[in-house]
């Protein structure tokens, strides 16, 4: 969706649903329901997360409460969502999620048929940002330059499987670049890594990174967004920095277990749109650098069906493995 309009883009067929729900829906919920963040708090689905669990127990007259599960790259709060078999358990499914079947020898869970898709709620936008002592002003001037000393450049990332590290490979191979990868425990210390000068870019998230952008220590040579961004209008996308094959998008929606009740579905996807669609909650997001995106059940679900061979080529030509 174009990143500079506030308005989200939802169908005709959305906007009736809360009206098809009401007569639907059963008694549900008729208890507490957690909403499980795969991730340590304060990450990029946080916000979203406790907007919706606030605004989710006005609707429904019960407690929505979010609850953080870090570990495994996502994969033990989204085990934890896919064999909760109470009917009161929700979960934030992102990027990572769609790659760790590719990364894994034995998942635990079946994304595609333990997991029930119920909105997508975010693009998390990145963006490549560079040392400010490392000669590249643009995307060429980069690619240059790791062609002149393959290996010599050095990119962070999150972890193994991270937004930012799939991104440094899907930029590598596109490229026919090679630069070493340094994993660290968790995107902010990537950051900090990149800022004391132990490595010399990544793919940052547009939050996390803007002060040291505009603070003179980062320099930014691409977004990962279909358009500029307001908070960076004047630095390009990948497609017109060049390289219009880079089209790699962070994202973030709700998902539930198979326990869940269809009618609860409908309605949850409902609030969503209504939750995401309150006057200056969107322009409010932006300045985390996260957009909001409603959908409808089903497109949420093409998406992630669409994203997992996708990445699993990165990860097979990459040869990732989990650590």
């Amino acid at each position: 969706m174009g990143t500079r309009r506030w308005v989200l883009k939802t169908s005709g067929a959305l906007a009736l649903a809360p009206l098809a729900a009401l007569g639907q829906t059963p008694a549900w919920p008729n208890k507490p329901v957690r909403i499980v963040i795969p991730s340590a708090a304060g990450s990029p689905w946080d916000p979203i997360a406790r907007h919706l669990a606030e605004r989710f127990s006005k609707a429904f007259g019960q407690s929505f409460f979010v609850e953080n599960r870090s570990g495994g790259t996502g994969l033990i709060g989204m085990d934890q969502v896919a064999k909760s078999t109470d009917g009161h358990t929700l979960g934030v499914m992102f990027m990572p999620h769609a790659v760790l079947p590719s990364l894994m020898e034995k998942m635990p869970y079946d994304t595609l048929k333990d997991l029930v898709p119920i909105s997508q709620t975010q693009w998390t936008y990145n963006v490549l940002v560079v040392r400010s002592n490392v000669v590249a002003s643009t995307i060429a001037q980069l690619v240059e330059l790791v062609k002149k000393s393959p290996g010599k450049l050095v990119y962070s990332s999150g972890g193994t499987g991270s937004p930012a590290h799939l991104m440094g490979e899907s930029f590598k191979q596109l490229t026919g670049t090679f630069i070493l990868h340094v994993p660290y425990r968790g995107p902010v210390a990537a950051l900090q890594g990149l800022i004391g000068e132990q490595s010399d870019l990544m793919f940052a998230s547009l939050a996390s990174a803007l002060p040291h952008i505009r603070s003179g220590r980062l320099r930014a040579l691409a977004v990962t967004s279909a358009e500029r961004l307001d908070v960076l209008p004047e630095i390009p996308t990948f497609a017109q920095a060049g390289l219009s094959r880079f089209d790699v998008r962070d994202w973030a929606g709700l998902v539930g277990p198979t326990s869940l009740p269809a009618g609860a579905v409908d309605r949850l996807n409902a609030e969503v749109a209504i939750a995401l669609s309150e006057p200056g909650v969107a322009q409010r997001f932006s300045q985390m650098g996260v957009y909001l995106q409603a959908s409808t059940a089903s497109v949420w679900g093409d998406w992630i069906q669409r994203e997992i061979p996708k990445w699993a080529d990165v990860v097979r030509r990459a040869n990732i493995k989990m650590e």
